[in-house]
C-alpha cells in the first residue's frame, strides 16, 4: 500500500468568529487573538485502483451539506470513491465559525468556504503526488488520569489510545494518526482565543517524539471529557493537559506491525424515525485489510468504541465526527444521567441497533490481505 500525507493552517485572515458553545454572547464578537492555529491533517491510503482520503481538521464538525459537496467535488475532479473520502472533525469547540453555513451565529463565510473547498483538493493532490510504499506499526494503552466518562465520576470511557505510523523504505515514519475518544473541549466557553484545544495542542505536542504531525481522529468521545479531572478552565489548563497526554501517547510503544491489504467498502443506512423526527443515517465500515475504519457521522458514547473494537476481526479504528454532525448516540443505561440523553430525540436502544450493524459489516468484510 502507498500512504501520502498533506498538511496546511486553516486559521482566516482577518477578523475570526468562533463556534462552540451555543448561546454565547462572545461568539458573537470576533475573537479576541490566535492561541495556536488550526490545522488539517490528511491521509491518503492508495491500493491498487482505490483510494481513501481522509482530511481530518481542528473544526467542532463538518455538516452533511459540505461533505456531500466534497465528496462529488473529489470525485468528479480525481475519480475517487465516494464513499473513500472522509471529513473528520476534531470536535474542536474553540475553532473557527467562517465555513459553517448553519451554525447560529450567522458568521458563515462564502470566501473562505470556497477557499476551504480549494484547499481540500490542494490537499489531496499534494497527498496524491508524494504516496509512497509504506509499512505500518501500531501501539495502543489506556490512558488514565486526564479523561473518563463525564456523566459517572471515576468511570473511564473508551480510554485506549491507538498510534498508527506509516514507514519508508528506510524505515523512517512519515505519516500516521493517533485514534483517542476525548472532548476537544479543554478551554471552555469563557476561552475567547482560536486554539486547536485538546486535540490540536497535543496532536502539535507529538510531532516531535513522532516524526510527524498525527491525524487526530476522535472515536466514540460522546460522553468522554475532561470534565471530572479538571484543575481550571481555560488556555492554561488546556496546555498542562496536553502536555501530560502527549507525554503519555508518546510513551507508546509501536511494537505491532499492521498488514495492510485491499481497500473495500461496506455501507449502511440507518433510519431514526418517529414522531415528527427523521435521521437518515449514512454509516461506513472500511476495510484497509488489517485495519477497519468505523465512520460514523455524530457523536458515540465510550461503550460503543470499546464494543465495535472488540468485535472488529482485525484492528478497528473509530472514525466519529466524520461527514456530518447529528445527535447524541449513547447507551441504554446512560439514558436521564446528563443534558444530552434528556434532550436527545433518538430513542433508548436505537444507538445498540445501530452499532450491531456496524459489527456485522466488520464481520462480513473480515480480513482482507
Amino acid at each position: 500500500m502507498k500512504v501520502g500525507h498533506a498538511r496546511r493552517k486553516l486559521t482566516p485572515q482577518g477578523d475570526i468568529y468562533l463556534i462552540g458553545y451555543r448561546d454565547l454572547p462572545n461568539r458573537l464578537e470576533p475573537a479576541t487573538g490566535v492561541h495556536d492555529d488550526v490545522y488539517a491533517n490528511c491521509l491518503l491510503f492508495q491500493q491498487d485502483d482505490r483510494e481513501i482520503y481522509i482530511f481530518n481538521a481542528d473544526f467542532l464538525e463538518f455538516e452533511d451539506s459540505m461533505a456531500e459537496e466534497v465528496k462529488t467535488m473529489l470525485a468528479t475532479r480525481y475519480g475517487i470513491d465516494r464513499d473513500c473520502v472522509l471529513l473528520s472533525a476534531t470536535h474542536d469547540h474553540t475553532s473557527i465559525a467562517a465555513y459553517h453555513k448553519s451554525w447560529w451565529t450567522g458568521k458563515f463565510d462564502q470566501g473562505y468556504y470556497d477557499w476551504l473547498l480549494q484547499t481540500i483538493c490542494d490537499c489531496f493532490e499534494e497527498c496524491r503526488a508524494n504516496a509512497q510504499p509504506a509499512t505500518a506499526r501500531m501501539g495502543k494503552r489506556v490512558i488514565e488520569g486526564y479523561y473518563g466518562n463525564r456523566n459517572v465520576a471515576g468511570k473511564l470511557a473508551d480510554n485506549e489510545v491507538i498510534v498508527l505510523s506509516f514507514f519508508d523504505e528506510n524505515d523512517k515514519p512519515f505519516a500516521g494518526l493517533v485514534n483517542w475518544a476525548v472532548h476537544s473541549a479543554c478551554v471552555g466557553p469563557d476561552c475567547t482565543e482560536l486554539t486547536g484545544d485538546l486535540a490540536g495542542l497535543t496532536g502539535k505536542k507529538l510531532a516531535s517524539t513522532l516524526g510527524y504531525y498525527p491525524a487526530m481522529i476522535v472515536g466514540a468521545a460522546g460522553d468522554c471529557s475532561d470534565k471530572n479531572f479538571r484543575q481550571g478552565r481555560g488556555v492554561a489548563e488546556a496546555e498542562r493537559v496536553s502536555d501530560g497526554l502527549a507525554s503519555a501517547i508518546a510513551e507508546i510503544p509501536l511494537d505491532t506491525p499492521v498488514e495492510l491489504g485491499s481497500i473495500e467498502v461496506q455501507t449502511f443506512y440507518h433510519v431514526v424515525a418517529h414522531d415528527d423526527f427523521s435521521l437518515d443515517l449514512h454509516c461506513e465500515v472500511i476495510s484497509l485489510g488489517g485495519l477497519h475504519l468505523f465512520v460514523f457521522p455524530s457523536e458515540l458514547g465510550g461503550d460503543f468504541g470499546i464494543q465495535m473494537k472488540k468485535e472488529c476481526p482485525v484492528q478497528g479504528l473509530v472514525f466519529g465526527y466524520t461527514n456530518g454532525y447529528h445527535e447524541y448516540f449513547f447507551p441504554a443505561w446512560e439514558y436521564g444521567l446528563s443534558f444530552e440523553t434528556s434532550h436527545t430525540q433518538v430513542p433508548k436502544g436505537e444507538p445498540e441497533r445501530i452499532v450491531q450493524k456496524f459489527c456485522d459489516a466488520s464481520r462480513r468484510l473480515g480480513s482482507s490481505r
